[in-house]
């Protein structure tokens, strides 16, 4: 019996200690969240901004229609609005193309499949919140409620009701982080599919002018 309380006080004092590196945690993740929405917010606005300055469809017809010398410079005004991941990619690929060496093909195709490793990688910060978020709102509900619960046995309403705030306190900051989390990578997770989708057809285009001129000389 005896080991049994002891076991019990251990883990009671264990999990009392751990309340204070998760009510850090959420706030930290708060702090993320934050940051990442301001981001969202300012790549938001300049995506439309953008769109209302380039058609796509347009730029596609150019490649078809045009002259790879004019087609790399509409390449370069294009990308210059592009959120930086895809307009460093636009634009790696722009000074290969003016390289013009032998192997330039694959140093495009390796520089696009790098580059779309790097953009995918964007979301992980998202999967975290998203699953860590809740998690830690969870742990901050269920540890407070032993010292509720102790309070509640010696009649302490005070130290109870000073438990219970904590508890829901992390229940709400815990779903406030993974509720913005997965709304904001829900749309970036949609941008980040067209910015690679627009960058390979985009790319294909002018690797078939790049060969087709290549050719000609």
């Amino acid at each position: 019996m005896n080991i049994i309380t002891h076991l019990q006080t251990i883990l009671y004092t264990i999990s009392s200690v751990l309340i204070y590196p998760v009510m850090i945690l959420l706030i930290c993740l708060l702090v993320m969240l934050i940051i990442t929405m301001g981001r969202f917010l300012g790549e938001y606005i300049e995506r439309r901004r953008h769109q209302a300055r380039h058609n796509v469809k347009e730029l596609i017809e150019n490649i078809n229609n045009g002259k790879l010398h004019d087609i790399i410079e509409r390449v370069e005004e294009f990308s210059s609005g592009l959120p930086y991941h895809a307009k460093n990619c636009f634009m790696d690929m722009v000074q290969e193309l003016k390289k013009s060496g032998n192997d330039t093909d694959m140093k495009v195709e390796y520089l696009l499949q790098s580059r779309e490793q790097q953009m995918t990688k964007k979301l992980d910060k998202l999967r975290l919140l998203i699953r860590v978020g809740p998690s830690l709102g969870l742990m901050g509900t269920i540890i407070p409620m032993g010292s509720a619960l102790e309070a509640l046995s010696q009649g302490d309403i005070e130290k109870m009701s000073g438990s219970m705030i904590i508890a829901f306190s992390t229940t709400a900051v815990g779903l406030l982080i993974g509720i913005g989390a997965y709304f904001t990578s829900m749309l970036q997770n949609r941008w980040l599919n067209e910015d690679i989708k627009n960058i390979e057809y985009l790319t294909e285009g002018i690797m078939r002018k790049y060969e087709i001129s290549k050719e000609k000389a």
